[in-house]
């Protein structure tokens, strides 16, 4: 069971707006690995000397209205042969990661190696290097590498979770065995979040910056290597402060909604939402073609 698909599942069910929606990966054509369509191209480039933030919004405009499906991308053989990149359909992690890699790229030619090395330990395109657990793996990374960085201090008071992972914390997980992973290859040590709480996320909605990546944090609950159920980011739009994600709600799909109300709406969730977790993507510098961190 790959990240996002895990992502996926348990988010499933929390929507409470309308029923859920998500189309099967078999039921749509499968596009050409990597091929970039020509009006995602033209944004990425027209947009390329744009502040990040309004680069993020600007590419991730055209990709709306796609439809939600559950781990769409994987290494294009082996275990996971799903394409290592689509723009016909996402689910909430790869639309987050791929608007991250075609806005920091200096250019859009530029934007796999971005992804890869937000998607992958030492961006080795395998199975077992993928970062499949937010808070042990994609989180921390992302963050040590310079791509992202935890902001969500600036907005209050955080509560820090904290958590250990060991060998017997996945032998008691029922969802263990969707992964193909030898029991030595699964992370272990220490998960750990900073989070605002739901009720002060709420407060400070309006100003959260354009371009942070919004974590849904829920709850701990014993024995689950897991608090981490959806991710999305913020876009300024005529609206307000929007967030944009690929999401089952309503009738499913990439598409946005007010910050304010996506955080009212997810207090009625069945696992309790502690609150969320901000991240804010780092700007690489002058605007380039070759803005690919050595």
């Amino acid at each position: 069971m790959p990240r996002a698909l895990l992502l996926s599942l348990l988010f499933a069910g929390q929507a409470l707006a309308g029923p859920n929606a998500e189309t099967p990966a078999s039921a749509l054509p499968q596009p050409a690995v990597g091929t970039i369509p020509d009006d995602v191209l033209a944004a990425a480039r027209e947009a390329r000397h744009l502040p990040l933030a309004d680069r993020m919004e600007a590419v991730s405009r055209v990709l709306l209205g796609r439809p939600y499906v559950a781990d769409p991308m994987g290494e294009g053989h082996g275990f996971d042969a799903d394409p290592v990149a689509r723009y016909d359909a996402f689910d909430c992690l790869t639309f987050t990661e791929e608007v991250l890699a075609l806005s920091l790229s200096g250019d859009p030619a530029h934007a796999a190696s971005i992804r890869a090395s937000l998607r992958y330990d030492d961006a080795r395109i395998d199975y077992v290097h993928r970062r499949h657990f937010m808070e042990l793996q994609w989180v921390p990374a992302v963050v040590r590498d310079g791509w992202l960085r935890d902001a969500t201090g600036d907005y209050g008071t955080v509560v820090h979770m904290e958590k250990t992972v060991d060998a017997a914390t996945w032998a008691g997980w029922g969802p263990r065995s969707k992964f193909q992973h030898t029991d030595e290859e699964l992370p272990s040590g220490t998960m750990a979040l900073d989070v605002l709480p739901l009720e002060q996320a709420i407060a400070v909605a309006d100003t959260v910056r354009p371009g942070s990546v919004i974590l849904t944090v829920r709850q701990d609950r014993a024995g689950v290597p897991i608090w981490t159920t959806h991710v999305g980011f913020v876009v300024r739009t005529e609206d307000g402060i929007r967030l944009r994600h690929a999401t089952k709600l309503g009738s499913g799909g990439t598409k946005e909604h007010g910050l304010r109300w996506y955080l009212e709406h997810i207090r009625s969730y069945r696992w309790k939402v502690a609150g969320i977790t901000i991240l804010e993507p780092v700007e690489l510098g002058p605007r380039s073609t070759g803005s690919v961190r050595p």
